[in-house]
């Protein structure tokens, strides 16, 4: 051991304590105190409700007023109203009796039609009138309109729109033709004509199904949403009430009274978008292809998952203030401030791929460049193994990457700590696709950093793998870079692919696992960790490098 470590020794020394790395790193950290310094990261509007008022019963007279432009108690309950509606029209289908009668008083045009077509009689030539069919076309366009009226969960009719369009434009042309005045055998003439656009109607009323969600599933709706909202809300409503009445300073007051008018909405606005989430995930189970049908569209069901997961996390919550500063609950905007943490993560995220990079020039360096020197020669000439000298240059590049990484890190957090404040209460509020939990910011760091060195130790892996192919080191060094490169495109865009997950390069980056980095700088993410599980992915990601590493070391040895 002894003499891995002198040879690890030396080698961290001829790639840390030179000047050229030296000089490298010095004006990175130049460049990264400059970045910080002059571009800052910028904060997101605040989530805050649309209130008004310069005093603190003026806001809570508004709030409980009807104003339009203002999220009033009224408007913000009948949110909760519509998503409770969303639940209970699921029980019933009084929109298809709609659609069968008008399709059966057309079905008796139909028969009519045939009458005239053969007989050159029927009821309307009869009663000298077509007011029959013109009532079944306006009764027809209604229907049309109501359902584009609609939201998507506000019937259980599901067409699809090629078909919907279809049944749209047969009702614009008879409407087009009974307002026409002409005689009625004309009109009959034209209804014959087009008589086929009738048994089209019967054919699309034949495809319309009828929405059924699962009565468990609506029951656990009602439950886990619209029955926490409603008391977490009314608890809201006795503290807003408390707080309206209570002798304090009118600008804690006025703060107080916003920040509860702002959880009312955000408990309102999350409850309904989550209970849309959930019945949006229940069709596309039973429908797949959203696209196809009116009314509906594909959605990332990893994002709508993740949704759901806060929104959870929010109602169960006891808290009336919500006072996370990460991933607020809101779908739109962030309820966040830059933090010293913040300004690290950024930084880091670029320190990251920089260290990754010269910890694949070290593998070049110490297994191609001291092989085409000659170095590597005389070190294998006293009285060391092959196998001390891989692992003591191995370990030299940990070492090295390491020290970079701690450097950084501590420089990091001095440089947020001058810069950037520190929050109050600074804990993450963390989602995966299944558990929301929080950690405290500096571990978070710590454990983005661990998975920046495991990264660095993969690609070292593959560099000195590469090194040992030929000795063409240039060209070898190339090609490793070029692996980089892909893997790293492919992260960015082929992550949601679940294939992509057999690939051992997108597993090591911790932070990923942990909800990615501010500002979304986290390069390397993984499918596996929202297909699958994270130790299984630590594991798989353990067990190829080990097996690489000691691959490695036999051809090293075998050179």
């Amino acid at each position: 051991m002894k003499k891995i470590f002198r040879i690890a020794g030396y080698d961290f020394k001829r790639l840390s304590l030179n000047p050229i790395t030296l000089v490298v790193f010095v004006v990175l950290l130049v460049a990264c105190i400059l970045l910080g310094s002059f571009i800052k990261i910028p904060t997101t509007p605040a989530y805050t409700a649309s209130i008004s008022g310069g005093t603190s019963t003026q806001i809570y007279q508004n709030f409980q007023s009807t104003k339009p432009n203002l999220d009033t108690k009224t408007k913000l309950d009948n949110m909760l109203s519509e998503a409770e509606y969303y639940i209970t029209i699921q029980t019933s289908c009084f929109d298809v009796d709609d659609l069968n009668s008008i399709n059966n008083a057309f079905q008796t045009v139909y028969n009519e039609l045939q009458n005239y077509k053969y007989h050159g009689h029927c009821v309307y030539t009869q009663n000298n009138t077509i007011n029959p069919i013109t009532n079944n076309v306006y009764f027809l366009l209604d229907f049309i309109n109501y359902i584009k009226g609609l939201s998507a969960f506000e019937t259980n009719l599901i067409f699809e729109k090629e078909n919907f369009q279809q049944l749209e434009a047969i009702a614009k042309d008879f409407q087009n033709q009974v307002l026409k005045a002409v005689s009625i055998a004309d009109h009959l003439d034209y209804f014959v004509q087009n008589i086929n656009k009738i048994e089209q109607i019967d054919q699309i009323t034949e495809t319309v199904s009828i929405l059924k969600i699962d009565p468990e599933l609506l029951s656990n709706l009602q439950t886990a949403y619209l029955d926490k909202a409603i008391a977490k809300k009314d608890l809201i409503s006795k503290e807003l009430e408390r707080i309206s009445k209570a002798s304090m300073d009118e600008e804690e007051k006025i703060e107080a009274l916003t920040s509860l008018i702002t959880n009312y909405k955000l408990t309102c606005e999350s409850t309904k978008k989550a209970i849309e989430n959930e019945l949006n995930l229940a069709v596309k189970r039973m429908y797949k292809n959203l696209d196809k049908y009116y009314s509906y569209a594909e959605f990332s069901q990893e994002e709508i998952k993740l949704e759901i997961v806060k929104t959870k996390h929010f109602l169960a919550d006891e808290e009336l203030y919500y006072t996370q500063y990460q991933q607020a609950l809101n779908f739109n905007t962030a309820s966040y401030e830059v933090s010293m943490f913040d300004y690290a993560y950024f930084i880091m995220s670029i320190i990251g791929l920089i260290i990754i990079l010269f910890a694949m020039f070290c593998g070049y360096k110490l297994f191609g460049r001291d092989r085409k020197t000659g170095k590597m020669d005389t070190l294998l000439s006293q009285n060391v193994t092959t196998g001390q000298v891989f692992v003591g240059k191995f370990l030299a590049i940990v070492f090295t990457t390491s020290f970079f990484l701690l450097v950084f890190a501590c420089l990091s957090l001095l440089w947020g700590k001058l810069v950037c404040p520190v929050l109050p209460n600074s804990i993450f509020a963390v989602f995966n696709l299944t558990t929301p939990y929080t950690i405290s910011p500096i571990w978070f760091f710590l454990i983005k950093i661990i998975g920046i060195e495991l990264q660095a130790i993969f690609y070292t892996i593959i560099t000195i793998f590469i090194m040992n192919l030929s000795r063409k080191f240039e060209i070898n060094f190339a090609i490793a870079i070029v692996v980089f490169i892909v893997a790293t495109v492919c992260n960015i865009f082929l992550n949601k692919f679940l294939i992509y997950c057999l690939f051992p390069f997108i597993h090591a980056d911790l932070t990923s696992f942990l909800g990615g980095a501010t500002m979304q700088t986290g390069f390397l993410k993984t499918s596996l960790y929202a297909y699958g599980n994270f130790f299984i992915s630590l594991a798989y990601y353990l067990v190829f490098v080990i097996l690489l590493f000691n691959f490695t070391k036999q051809l090293f040895k075998k050179n």
